[in-house]
């Protein structure tokens, strides 16, 4: 007896109030009263389509996910008149910040163009561990029952760094995890550090599941599973703090009920069962990490390389050319390519030194990256395209990197191959390049100041022949103009058209009703006879009431009838449409096959919107 009165009150308390005008009705349902921390549902309906829905400032409560629009149509058609009826549904799963009566002030919606309010409501919080403390018997575990049966060892999360004293530049892990000996969901992050002072990359990306594994500490068993992963590269030297995480989340906990005793042994040990005397309810949990601290020392001075540019890790260096022998004016490709373990987005450019009748063009740079557990490897390739200009034999001498190994604790210098590239008398005419009778300063010179006349070819011009006045030079002038202006009228045309509804809908009908009609055949394939018949006859009447611009209120079988023969459409045509109309009202209680009719009925519609079309055209 005492169930049914605790259901008709939870059921009174989730009648929502209701706002009328004009026929619609907007209404707002939500729980009178709820637990701090205990997750409740916000609902907003109304019976119109909307324009634009608004929803008030909820002043201490927290949105755990929302707005979820839902909509619900059915069309009913009652001696040939027809009917709409719209349900729309705006819904926020909530948890309340604070105890005591908090208001939930009006939302507002516009149907129409006409603006309607929804009631205001007031929510009453209790204390989280209010029922708790009911229940408690006096015993040893009243306290953990006080605190909502929830200890700090059974969820935490817990920030590990790898190293907590590094180089500049040296690679550090850091992890945040968490670990639960309870149901836990609906993790937010609501604070994680930026880490100030390093270079981060994320190495677990957009996770859309977490990867759990079980681990057991101190003798209990724990879910544990890793929230963010960072390989962190520190750019200044001391020390660095590493702001906690914090996070919250909903806990599933257990309240034990107060046992029942009666003179039946069998009666109280089978009610007294763990079964039956422990329930479970939600609570929000907000957690925190501890901070991390992080010494990072500057890169010892002794030992280190002149041409050091800050490069920290463990490194090697590649290098290629595609030619040894070419023609004066041919291009050939050098490839230099630095691969390892670190920050390879921070490695810096190489420093080549080309002889100077080298036409040098900037290098293409390729960075690869390898997010892994452990950090992040890849390499960087660095690809110059150079052009000897001149005859000769040359040589490319090697590349040097340095960078310094935090593992060994030293400076380390790598050095490339040297090239040798002979470069051959170009045969090609008209290169006007001079090989005799220059010494090795004259060929310098020339290719320090003179050598950019030869790059392009070039064309000269009739004298008095200008581009200003020309005929293409007021063509190029006007076509922006004429441009601009074809843009503005298909513009205004297309504006226009789509502000036209009628005509959108008319044009869109064909593709309307076929999209419903391939929805009515899913529940012709799944044999849901009722489902089938509605969605066929929305499809026929939306398809009519779109193409001929007839409203809802006003399509029967006379409207459609006049319509369609007034834009030309023979009799036996017209015929056919109002008996398909006909059975999809009065098939599904026809006797016989029924997966036979409705294939036929389905077939039928099919056919007469393709025989309208036909003859509108």
């Amino acid at each position: 007896m005492k169930r049914i009165i605790n259901l008709i009150i939870i059921l009174i308390a989730l009648t929502g109030l209701q706002v009328q005008a004009g026929g619609v009705d907007f209404k707002v349902s939500v729980p009178n009263q709820v637990s701090l921390g205990e997750r409740f549902r916000l609902t907003y309906q109304i019976n119109a389509d909307v324009d634009d829905f608004t929803h008030p400032t909820f002043d201490g409560l927290r949105i755990l996910s929302g707005p979820s629009r839902s909509q619900n149509s059915s069309i009913q058609i009652v001696n040939g008149k027809v009917s709409q009826n719209i349900s729309i549904s705006y819904s926020y799963v909530m948890v309340a910040n604070r105890e005591g009566e908090i208001t939930i002030p009006a939302a507002t919606v516009k149907v129409s163009g006409k603006t309607y309010k929804s009631a205001t409501r007031t929510l009453l919080v209790g204390s989280a561990n209010k029922q708790a403390a009911t229940t408690s018997n006096g015993n040893s575990n009243s306290q953990t029952q006080q605190s909502g049966g929830l200890k700090a060892s059974d969820v935490y999360i817990k920030a590990f760094a790898s190293k907590s004293d590094v180089y500049l530049g040296e690679k550090i892990i850091v992890t945040y995890r968490i670990y639960t000996k309870v149901p836990v969901s609906n993790l937010s992050v609501d604070k994680l550090s930026s880490f100030a002072g390093f270079w981060s990359i994320d190495l677990l990306g957009d996770q859309q599941k977490l990867n759990q594994r079980q681990e057991v500490i101190n003798g209990e068993q724990y879910i544990v599973a890793d929230l963010k992963k960072a390989a962190l590269y520190p750019q200044k030297t001391g020390d660095l703090i590493i702001e906690p995480m914090s996070l919250s989340c909903i806990v599933q906990v257990q309240s034990s009920r107060k046992k029942t005793t009666s003179n039946d042994p069998f009666f109280d040990s089978f009610f007294n069962d763990p079964f039956f005397s422990n329930s479970y309810r939600n609570i929000e949990k907000q957690l925190k990490s501890a901070k991390l601290k992080i010494h990072v020392k500057d890169l010892p001075a002794a030992g280190k390389p002149i041409d050091f540019s800050g490069a920290v890790g463990s490194f090697s260096l590649g290098s290629n050319i595609d030619h040894n022998e070419i023609m004066a004016n041919e291009a050939v490709t050098l490839k230099y390519t630095i691969s390892g373990k670190g920050n390879i987005d921070l490695l810096p450019d190489l420093n080549l030194d080309f002889p100077p009748d080298f036409e040098v063009y900037d290098p293409k740079v390729t960075t690869k990256t390898r997010k892994q557990s452990n950090g992040v490897s890849g390499y960087k390739t660095f690809e110059y395209t150079v052009i000897p200009r001149s005859a000769g034999d040359y040589e490319i001498p090697p590349v040097s990197f340095s960078f310094f190994d935090p593992a060994a604790k030293q400076y380390k210098e790598l050095k490339s191959d040297a090239y040798q590239i002979k470069v051959n008398r170009s045969n090609k005419p008209n290169q006007n390049i001079s090989y005799g009778g220059n010494t090795k300063e004259d060929i310098r010179y020339i290719g320090k100041d003179i050598r950019h006349i030869y790059m392009m070819p070039f064309q000269l011009e009739p004298v008095g022949h200008f581009f200003f006045g020309s005929n293409l030079f007021y063509l190029l002038l006007i076509l922006p103009l004429l441009l601009s202006l074809i843009i503005v009228f298909v513009w205004r045309k297309e504006r226009k058209k789509r502000g036209n509804i009628s005509l959108m809908k008319n044009k869109n009908a064909t593709k309307v009703a076929r999209k419903r009609l391939k929805e009515a055949n899913v529940f012709l394939k799944s044999r849901e006879e009722a489902s089938f018949y509605n969605e066929l006859g929305q499809a026929l009447w939306g398809y009519v009431s779109d193409k001929f611009s007839i409203p809802l209120a006003e399509l029967s079988i006379d409207s459609v009838h006049d319509k369609l023969k007034d834009k030309g459409v023979n009799e036996e045509v017209i015929k056919e449409f109002v008996d398909t109309l006909n059975d999809c009202e009065f098939a599904r209680f026809a006797p016989g096959d029924k997966a036979s009719t409705m294939e036929k009925v389905y077939q039928q519609g099919i056919d007469i919107i393709s025989k309208i079309e036909d003859q509108l055209k």
